[in-house]
């Protein structure tokens, strides 16, 4: 009796758990304009593979022009920069808002007043010569003249210019135009943010331990601007875009477009558990199949 009795109560669970399922539509709105389709994990990856990835931060470079003053005695110390600068950011903007009250009545509506562009920071490696270190000190002495080591510093005048300690430069003579360019995976240039009047407005500490056997000594150096421009490389210089967008794809490319695909069919390679982690790993296989294709496109 009581062996029949959770047979029947077994039957009656599995009619109500199949009553209360609701449709697996995963496959169905894979890549269509619908929520549903829009949370589908391959539409997502979809259209990640559309922009060819998602960027890196570490495929960067930073060229610094050198300053137009007539103490830069090394210029290709200023050029070689770009090897040693390990961290950066892109500077933003901050527009300021002022209260304006339409006919003098009524609510504030707040407009824009002005920009001030963000303050770049970045981190130089120093080079065992001590050229990196002895450029920006220069940089920062020939805006603000700090004196020589072999006389007293109040009663120093430079000999190059005239200036007395403490005396200021002229603008002109110490800004500069630096360059941040960011790659993707295939070393394909995506986007340069071109910096003008760039000035140096504090070089930080350089940290010294006898316990930093295994560390590398730093600089960094905050910089001022004026402005920025933002320019975007979507097409190499020449190219054509019908042309460009089902080109075929360069051994590298091929390889990073391989492993990236692989890389994302491990991490969703596991023992499914519902029909979502199903159409997931067969969202993955079918891109990393895709992925032996020899065309952009």
């Amino acid at each position: 009796m009581g062996k029949g009795f959770n047979i029947a109560k077994d039957i009656f669970n599995l009619a109500k758990g199949k009553a209360l399922e609701k449709n697996k539509k995963g496959s169905e709105s894979l890549g269509k304009d619908t929520p549903e389709g829009s949370f589908n994990v391959g539409t997502f990856l979809s259209k990640v593979q559309e922009a060819n990835g998602l960027a890196r931060a570490n495929k960067y470079l930073v060229e610094i022009d050198p300053p137009q003053g007539g103490w830069v005695n090394a210029p290709e110390v200023v050029q070689g920069l770009s090897f040693f600068c390990d961290n950066v950011n892109i500077p933003g903007a901050a527009v300021i808002p002022v209260d304006h009250r339409r006919n003098s009545i009524g609510p504030f509506d707040r407009r824009a007043q002005a920009i001030v562009p963000s303050e770049i920071s970045a981190s130089f490696m120093l080079d065992a010569r001590g050229r990196n270190l002895q450029f920006f000190q220069d940089w920062v002495s020939n805006i603000v003249y700090m004196g020589a080591p072999e006389k007293a510093a109040d009663i120093v005048v430079r000999e190059s210019d005239g200036a007395a300690f403490g005396e200021i430069a002229y603008r002109k003579d110490y800004i500069t135009t630096m360059r941040i360019k960011t790659y993707d995976m295939a070393a394909q240039h995506i986007n340069t943010t071109t910096c003008y009047e760039v000035w140096p407005s504090q070089i930080g500490d350089v940290t010294l331990g006898w316990a930093q056997n295994d560390e590398i000594a730093r600089l960094t150096v905050n910089f001022q601007l004026r402005t920025w421009v933002q320019e975007n490389h979507q097409l190499p210089e020449g190219q054509d875009p019908a042309t460009y967008a089902n080109r075929a794809l360069s051994p590298m490319e091929q390889l990073l477009r391989i492993g990236q695909a692989g890389t994302a069919l491990k991490a969703s390679w596991k023992k499914p558990h519902n029909v979502g982690d199903v159409i997931n790993i067969a969202s993955n296989a079918q891109t990393f199949l895709g992925s032996f294709g020899g065309r952009k496109g």
